[in-house]
């Protein structure tokens, strides 16, 4: 942050140090929207509950001021791409309401003030599994490039029929979607997917990096992608292996 001159702080009172999930998300310059964050994962994990933050607190601290819906979202799970907001359909299931539910996307796009893109997600393990992906956050997939363009991390390598699925939703809408694939030898799945999740504040971008031979390739994804930022690397082994990464541990905002 330093070397980039980033202004940063401390976000107080979290019970958690994944930021994204549970901050209100920036709609506009001066509009913020605090959502109920009651992520399955945490509310029917009974040893998981103490780490359920609600933001109120930091916010007073920090001066945001918000406005409130009660419908059930992670912030990880909101990535706005220029006029629309692209989610998983997870956001669905955690309100109790079908997929097809018209009337509850259209609140969505009331409460975003924006059109809502739905990509498709399904669990990989139960709720309770350290090593599934129960999340469902679409920041895990996708980031904004500017324009139409779509950098998309490479989840066609742990599930090629959904990263399929989830390209043509985006192109449906107008999107160009460029997959970050690997072509190295001996790739680490375990980590690789974590590439995808890194901070971009402004045009400077921290990017993670694990000692593996992905890193160069998944630095030149992204400078490609972002040809007007700086990029640096950070080592993020500790953090991809509790489930994220940059992206999802800090919370960045426009002033």
């Amino acid at each position: 942050m330093d070397e980039l001159k980033i202004p940063y702080g401390k976000i107080y009172d979290a019970k958690d140090i994944w930021a994204r999930d549970f901050m209100p998300i920036q709609l506009e310059e001066n509009i913020f929207l605090k959502y109920q964050y009651a992520p399955d994962y945490l509310v029917r994990i009974e040893k998981r509950k103490s780490y359920i933050t609600d933001c109120a607190e930091a916010c007073r601290k920090l001066g945001i001021q918000y406005r409130e819906t009660d419908i059930v979202i992670d912030g990880g799970n909101v990535v706005l791409c220029g006029d629309n907001v692209i989610m998983t359909d997870k956001v669905f299931a955690e309100n109790n309401t079908d997929k097809h539910d018209v009337d509850f996307h259209k609140q969505l796009e009331d409460i975003f003030g924006h059109k809502v893109i739905i990509i498709p997600w399904h669990a990989t393990g139960e709720l309770d599994d350290e090593e599934a992906d129960v999340y469902g956050h679409a920041d895990g997939f996708i980031k904004y490039c500017g324009g139409n363009r779509i950098l998309m991390g490479n989840h066609r390598d742990s599930d090629e029929e959904e990263a399929i699925l989830i390209r043509k939703v985006l192109e449906e809408n107008g999107y160009v979607v460029t997959e970050m694939l690997f072509t190295v030898q001996e790739p680490r799945y375990d980590l690789n997917w974590a590439y995808i999740n890194f901070l971009q504040v402004g045009n400077n971008i921290i990017l993670p990096k694990f000692g593996i031979n992905e890193d160069e390739q998944a630095k030149r994804f992204v400078q490609t992608a972002f040809p007007y930022c700086r990029v640096r690397q950070i080592d993020c082994n500790a953090i991809a292996k509790d489930g994220g990464a940059l992206h999802c541990i800090t919370w960045n905002i426009r002033k």
